[in-house]
């Protein structure tokens, strides 16, 4: 075993230097020109953005309801609309993501010469975005929901 990390520190000794100085090392953005969650949810189109908003909004609503429900008030409504958006909220993201990857596809398939990852890689961005958003709100219903359900299945077992 010894041995098996000796020479893997060799070699990696070795290699280190040879790849610091290579003339096609990565290039850093510039902290200015840097895509950020902030800047990719700006640059989506206004239908994809209000479904962003709409997830962050269910979302939010959800653990409101979850909190609600704990305390004692409205837990029927809380699984029902939990319910609703753990079966939702992932398709909302996906279909959020398939208009903007259907976009950028359409833009790039119309410009020549076939532009690079760099110009692609915000609307990739926009989509995964999208699809983590849809992914988080139905997280959050199912985990809350689920909590719920046994809550309210430990109360009617015990009237």
């Amino acid at each position: 075993m010894r041995r098996i990390i000796a020479m893997t520190a060799f070699f990696t000794a070795l290699s280190a230097p040879a790849w610091a100085q290579d003339a096609n090392s990565p290039v850093f953005v510039p902290v200015a020109e840097r895509l950020t969650l902030g800047g990719v949810f700006g640059d989506a189109t206004l239908v994809v953005q209000l479904v962003m908003a709409g997830l962050i909004a269910a979302t939010l609503l959800g653990l409101a309801l979850y909190a609600m429900a704990l305390a004692g008030r409205g837990a029927a409504r809380a699984v029902g609309f939990l319910r609703a958006l753990r079966t939702a909220g992932p398709l909302l993201g996906l279909t959020a993501a398939s208009l903007t990857l259907l976009g950028s596809f359409i833009a790039v398939s119309n410009v020549r010469p076939t532009p690079s990852l760099t110009v692609m890689a915000p609307g990739i961005a926009e989509a995964l975005l999208a699809v983590m958003l849809g992914l988080m709100a139905a997280s959050v219903a199912v985990i809350c929901g689920r909590h719920l359900e046994e809550r309210v299945r430990k109360l009617l077992a015990t009237a």
